[in-house]
């Protein structure tokens, strides 16, 4: 790179990927759905605009490990987060709360326990998306089937 430009991607994770106030963490918390994994305990809700892109909270208590513990186990689930754009439709925010053991996982081995409940997660974001009206479901499921017959 010349000139020392920053380096550009499509898997930008800048603040309006975030979950910010603890306001909307426990909005999300309180009006979630869960999904448990060995290390991970996910909730997914509906976001404030549910055309924006996907947000990430994290919450890591003093219960998983030091302070070095706990900014490493944040740095690596921003990390998966940012590099799977498809783990979660447009609208959704998801709150990931680590469970003890999680300071020892890597990168690859949070993905792989993300990927092993996926199926369940896309359920989840449907439900949720569902709560928000039938435009936002939408986006998952496709248009509705046509009941009557054209002319």
């Amino acid at each position: 790179m010349a000139g020392g430009e920053p380096a550009t991607s499509g898997f930008h994770f800048g603040r309006a990927r975030r979950i910010k106030s603890r306001r909307e963490i426990l909005a999300v918390q309180h009006g979630g759905s869960r999904v448990h994994t060995a290390h991970f305990l996910l909730i997914l809700g509906r976001g404030p605009d549910t055309t924006a892109a996907s947000r990430l909270g994290i919450t890591v208590t003093r219960k998983v490990g030091d302070s070095v513990r706990r900014n490493r186990v944040k740095r690596v689930v921003r990390e998966a987060f940012r590099l799977a754009p498809a783990f979660l439709p447009s609208g959704v925010d998801l709150l990931v709360i680590a469970k003890a053991g999680a300071p020892t996982l890597g990168l690859a081995a949070v993905q792989a326990e993300w990927a092993a409940v996926r199926g369940l997660v896309e359920r989840r974001a449907r439900e949720v998306l569902a709560r928000s009206g039938p435009a936002a479901a939408e986006r998952l499921t496709g248009p509705p089937a046509m009941t009557t017959k054209p002319r």
